[in-house]
């Protein structure tokens, strides 16, 4: 029989925003791990879910890779054949018809499967992936074995760019499934206007920011050979810094930590 395990990774979670998050999927799956990196002294207020598959835990370090290694190390140590891995500000559609196409259709490709993010439409019903989120990815235990977990370098931005790169590395598939879809949210948004175009800024702090020029620069250095990388590093992340220079606030605090993060990405010796 087949197993599931999900695992959510919560910080001071949105109760209606959590609770959706879990219905969507609570059914198809044999338990739920709410991994709380929300501190002690605030865990109780933020317990929300009273469901039999659910179980709260957490050690106090808040590390989404080391949240998501706690929960593989639960699958394998509980038999599971799959973890489900969820951010707390997702919201998974059609998770029912996905498990028909993937888990229980023996046609199914080989590898990791993974939704739709934010409406954006496949053309066929496995498409092959340079990349893919955290979020809604159903992976077999087995290749986390293979792939070894998730570097705990990065403990809370550019947690899927390194784990998919190193997937991708080891020749594995990554494969979105049409009509599985997932909406997630990034960040603090706001909409502005530019040029009679609508923009949505991150609105990200400026420690949030040194992290993630900083993770994404190791990453690239890491796999030299994922273009996929460095064409979303340039296509994005220095897109989004010209976005933080005509709209943001704390400019100067966030442009510093952005210049700290790429210095600090090459300068960091990498294993």
């Amino acid at each position: 029989m087949t197993k599931i395990l999900a695992i959510v990774v919560t910080y001071y979670p949105d109760r209606d925003l959590l609770e959706r998050n879990v219905s969507a999927f609570v059914d198809h799956v044999d338990k739920v791990l709410i991994w709380e990196n929300t501190p002690e002294r605030d865990k109780g207020a933020y317990r929300f879910l009273d469901h039999e598959k659910v179980e709260y835990c957490g050690d106090g370090i808040n590390s989404i890779s080391h949240a998501l290694n706690s929960g593989w190390k639960y699958a394998k140590a509980h038999a599971y054949d799959y973890l489900l891995t969820m951010d707390q500000d997702s919201l998974l559609r059609n998770f029912d018809a996905f498990l028909k196409k993937t888990v229980f259709d023996h046609q199914a490709p080989d590898g990791i499967w993974v939704p739709l993010v934010n409406g954006v439409k496949n053309e066929e019903t496995f498409q092959l992936r340079d990349m893919a989120i955290t979020s809604g990815a159903l992976i077999p235990v087995t290749i986390i074995d293979k792939v070894g977990g998730w570097n705990e370098l990065f403990s809370v931005d550019s947690v899927d760019t390194e784990f998919f790169s190193h997937v991708r590395s080891l020749r594995i598939g990554i494969y979105s499934v049409d009509d599985y879809l997932l909406m997630q949210h990034y960040g603090n948004p706001q909409i502005v206007r530019f040029l009679g175009h609508s923009v949505e800024l991150r609105n990200d702090a400026p420690e949030r920011l040194y992290f993630i020029y900083r993770n994404y620069v190791m990453a690239m250095r890491m796999y030299p050979d994922n273009h996929a990388l460095s064409k979303d590093f340039w296509k994005v992340w220095i897109r989004k810094a010209f976005w933080i220079a005509l709209f943001e606030a704390e400019r100067k605090k966030k442009f510093h930590a952005i210049f700290r993060g790429i210095r600090d990405g090459y300068k960091h010796v990498i294993q």
